[in-house]
Formats: C-alpha cells, sequence, structure tokens
C-alpha cells in the first residue's frame, strides 16, 4: 500500500515563522488567555500584539493545551482528504501535557494512522524538526526513515537562552529546577536550556545582559567546536533591540552566516517574557 503521510504540530513550533512551501504541514493552534481576554495563538492575536501587550501590561499570560475535539477533527479531514498516516510533532512533554493527552485520542479515528513523536523541543527547534519531517516526505522516504531521523534530532540538539527574569517561567511552572533560583530571580539574567527530558532548566545566574549574551555565544563556540556540521539557529521575544544586538555580535565571533531565525511564538512568550534570546544547533555530523 503507498502511504499518504501529512505532518501535523501546534503553533508552539514557530513554523508560522519559517518560510517554507510544503502543503503537507498542518497547525493545531493553542488558547492563549491575556487577564480576561482569550485568544487563539496565531488567528486571533497576533505574534507582535501578543508582545506589544506583554511590554505594556503587568500581566502574566498563560495558556492552555490544542482542543482535543479540533485535533480529532483534523485527524478525521486529512483522513478523508487521502492521508493514511499523521506523524504528529506537539510541544515538549517537558513542558506541557499535551503530548500525554494526545495518547487519549491517536486510535480513536479510524481509516489513519497517528504516530505521536516525543519531540523534547518547541519553537524554532520544533520548527525545523518539523521541517525536516515534510522534506523527507517530500524526497519519498519511508515512514520509518521519516520518525526515525526526527527522532535523530530530537536527540541532538543543543539550545541556550536568556530570559530578563524568571518571573513567568516560575509564574507559569515551566521552570523544572526552580528552587535553585528562586530568592535571586529578579537580579540576574538566567541562562536556560533544555535537558535530555525536554524540560527547561536553569543553569547559570549572570547578573548582566551583556554578560549573559557573552556566555551564550561563548558556549555556542566551544561546543561547536567537535562537530563537523551543524545546523545553527537564533530565536528570540519581543525585544528587537536585544535580538538585533545579539544576533549581530554571534554572527561576528562565530564567522557563521548560516543561521536559521524565527521569533518565539505567543504561545512559548506567555512563559519566557519579553526579552528573551536563544542561540543553538544541530549536530547533522559528528
Amino acid at each position: 500500500m503507498t502511504r499518504k503521510i501529512a505532518i501535523v504540530t501546534d503553533s508552539s513550533s514557530a513554523i508560522d515563522f519559517m518560510p517554507h512551501d510544503y502543503d503537507n504541514i498542518y497547525v493545531i493552534r493553542m488558547p492563549i488567555t491575556f487577564g480576561n481576554d482569550q485568544y487563539i495563538d496565531g488567528l486571533t492575536i497576533s505574534v507582535d500584539d501578543f508582545y506589544e501587550r506583554l511590554k505594556n501590561e503587568d500581566i502574566i499570560p498563560t495558556t492552555s493545551m490544542p482542543s482535543l475535539g479540533e485535533t480529532m477533527e483534523l485527524y478525521e479531514q486529512l483522513r478523508n482528504d487521502g492521508y493514511t498516516d499523521i506523524i504528529h510533532y506537539p510541544i515538549s512533554k517537558g513542558i506541557s501535557g499535551t503530548y500525554q493527552a494526545l495518547h487519549s485520542i491517536k486510535d480513536a479515528v479510524e481509516g489513519i494512522t497517528v504516530h505521536l513523536m516525543d519531540t523534547k523541543a518547541t519553537a524554532i527547534i520544533l520548527g525545523y524538526i518539523v521541517l525536516q519531517a515534510a522534506r523527507l516526505v517530500r524526497e519519498g522516504k519511508s515512514l520509518e526513515e521519516v520518525i526515525e531521523y526526527s527522532n535523530y534530532l530530537s536527540n541532538n540538539y543543543r539550545a541556550y537562552f536568556m530570559v530578563d527574569d524568571l518571573t513567568y517561567l516560575i509564574k507559569n511552572g515551566r521552570l523544572s529546577n526552580a528552587a535553585g533560583f528562586i530568592g535571586s530571580f529578579l537580579k540576574i539574567k538566567p541562562i536556560l536550556t533544555f535537558n535530555d527530558q525536554g524540560e527547561i532548566i536553569g543553569t547559570q545566574k549572570i547578573r548582566t545582559t551583556k554578560k549573559a549574551t557573552n556566555y551564550l555565544i561563548e558556549a555556542f563556540i566551544e561546543d561547536t567546536k567537535q562537530y563537523k556540521k551543524i545546523q545553527p539557529f537564533f530565536s528570540y521575544a519581543g525585544d528587537k533591540e536585544l535580538k538585533e544586538k545579539f544576533m549581530q555580535e554571534a554572527i561576528e565571533r562565530t564567522g557563521r552566516n548560516d543561521f536559521i531565525d524565527a521569533i518565539l511564538p505567543a504561545v512559548i512568550g506567555a512563559h519566557i517574557g519579553y526579552s528573551a534570546a536563544a542561540i543553538g544547533y544541530f549536530i547533522l555530523e559528528k
């Protein structure tokens, strides 16, 4: 039987901000609550409007998992469109209950098989994995090959990011080792990363933005010396001045011009805050 494969992800993936021409990528939108206002990420609030509110209002937004009902409707639509398989790439289970919730419906739609991925990622990292999966499908690779390479990417990336403070992450319960940072988090520029389970953890407490960005770039340079081929990336929140300074310095000091970049989607900005920036890489060849 010839397989027709659809790629499904959610709006945390930054896929909205990563140009492509694949017609088999489908996005489930995540809800955002901003005070008394309810939004659907990317539909009823744009990323620019979101960050403008985040900058000017003393409100910490919250997010919710994608609707399981809408997800099932998409599965049914894809089956009716002739797809035999769905590879679903949700936000990391280390920072959201989405992955676990999807298990309850993955086998609920007859006539199509859903393959649920433990991505251990979000934002541009997840977006890149999704784009690579779509590329492999277009190239005619087998379902098993697509899944195998996706799992490889999920386990072979590194990302470092800085936030202005930990208020958003701690209030929303998204920092796995928060206890080690509480007490001084308002006076530092925390350095964060993802652990092997896709959880966000704090690694360093640095006093100034300049020292924090320097740390990120130095860590990137030192880490990547051992690899023959990588795909580097940037990501950033609403603070465009921080983004421009950080990206320019990183490009100059690394001597690389192959960074891909994308803004942090609103559903991630809700947990990171307005002033945040990240640098990282995928290991493509050891």
